[in-house]
């Protein structure tokens, strides 16, 4: 029960991460011992063999990294940086393996847990729109550059470092359509939250002017090809849409200048294999003839790729980049495969396409954000829901999703 002090600890901690408030971190190191510690008494599945996997190489990632960030004097002297350096090597491969063991509390606790930190995402980036407007209630100004942000040490951010905050709710739209439809009255009054907390994050998005959070929408509304019976025509909805998003990316009708950005990076991937934020090079914009700059001087348009994997090879060269790669590849594979095995076998499930939702925000902030850089709490807490999906995905038992036996269909939040 919500009410019950056992539960509502967890969620009052998982609201004030969505918010971001000040020593957050503090409060996830003792989160995620607390979940372990817990966890462990706990009888449930022991950790498999992809989650050690990839919990020792994200550790020698956040090593490695850390060591070339002192190296290169970013984070220079070290025991300034302490806090920086112990977020990099311990979160990440803490919070994999704590999410694994935050599974053996059950599926209920982990979706209000979600819902808690999307609902205090959202309330952060209202509150930094009614910061910024004149007067607050000017529900026509945009902000397509800075924000003014509730709290934390700069007074200003940029709006993408908000705006990733308020995708997470947009992305529940695809959950909530749904569940308006279901005959019990407790999941269609979630289903009025999810679509209000949805329709809520669309006025942010158009506020700051956010493209890619669309881009996370229509890949979280793909479970919904589960209500197509036949295959074939799941593949041609399929098909077609993304044919209609390739010509519109091809005629220019919907263009972003990241495309040109990577690609300049991929390009350069030679002038620096140690990192240092040493590449620079030109890149095309969206307006014809039109070229801008990247690189860490003054006076360039760019000094990030876009993209968190090119961030780390950016800053700290091949070895954090190759170590992070061999931790997040093996993993998305099995999540995805996780993903399209229980949908396929189960049809939808709201609480499974809550978690898929989420999922499809994190991928699109790691391949078109700095994420690494405007929310590394995110980042982190990313790991943490990897963690309890690969569980949840390896689960025989009751209260998880059988990937190998077709069971549950019809269960829902």
């Amino acid at each position: 029960m919500v009410n019950d002090p056992a539960t509502l600890v967890p969620l009052v901690l998982a609201l004030l991460f969505g918010l971001g408030v000040p020593k957050s971190f503090s409060l996830l190191y003792v989160a995620l011992a607390a979940s372990a510690w817990l966890g462990w008494r706990r009888p449930g599945l022991r950790p498999s063999a992809l989650l050690l996997w990839s919990a020792v190489w994200l550790l020698l990632f956040g090593v490695s990294y850390a060591v070339f960030q002192v190296g290169w004097q970013v984070w220079s002297p070290a025991q300034d940086f302490l806090p920086e350096i112990l977020a990099v090597v311990v979160l990440p491969s803490a919070g994999l393996v704590a999410g694994w063991l935050l599974h053996r509390f059950g599926r209920p606790l982990g979706t209000r847990l979600i819902l808690a930190y999307v609902f205090g995402a959202l309330i952060y980036a209202l509150l930094a729109l009614a910061l910024s407007r004149t007067p607050w209630w000017n529900l026509a100004q945009t902000f397509p550059h800075v924000l003014r942000v509730p709290w934390g040490p700069e007074q200003w951010l940029s709006t993408r470092a908000v705006e990733q905050r308020s995708f997470l709710a947009l992305t529940l739209l695809p959950v909530g359509i749904p569940l308006l439809l279901r005959p019990q009255a407790r999941l269609r009054w979630w289903g009025v939250v999810c679509v209000v907390m949805a329709g809520v994050a669309m006025h942010v998005a158009w506020a700051v002017q956010g493209r890619i959070g669309w881009a996370a929408l229509l890949l979280a509304a793909l479970p919904w090809l589960c209500w197509l019976q036949r295959s074939s025509l799941r593949w041609l909805v399929a098909g077609l849409a993304g044919t209609v998003l390739s010509l519109a990316i091809g005629s220019g009708r919907l263009c972003d200048e990241r495309w040109w950005l990577v690609g300049g990076f991929l390009q350069h991937l030679g002038d620096a294999p140690w990192g240092g934020r040493l590449i620079q090079y030109t890149y095309a914009d969206c307006k014809p003839g039109v070229w801008l700059r990247f690189g860490s001087s003054a006076g360039t348009n760019a000094f990030t790729p876009h993209n968190l994997v090119l961030d780390i090879y950016n800053d700290a060269g091949w070895i954090p980049f190759v170590c992070l790669l061999m931790a997040v590849v093996p993993l998305l594979v099995a999540l995805l495969r996780g993903f399209w095995m229980s949908f396929a076998r189960d049809g939808w499930d709201g609480q499974l396409a809550l978690r898929w939702s989420v999922v499809c925000v994190l991928v699109v902030e790691w391949l078109a954000q700095p994420l690494f850089y405007t929310d590394q709490l995110m980042f982190s807490l990313g790991f943490v829901l990897a963690g309890a999906l690969l569980a949840d995905f390896n689960s025989r038992s009751p209260g998880g999703w059988p990937v190998a036996m077709p069971s549950h269909r019809g269960r829902s939040l």
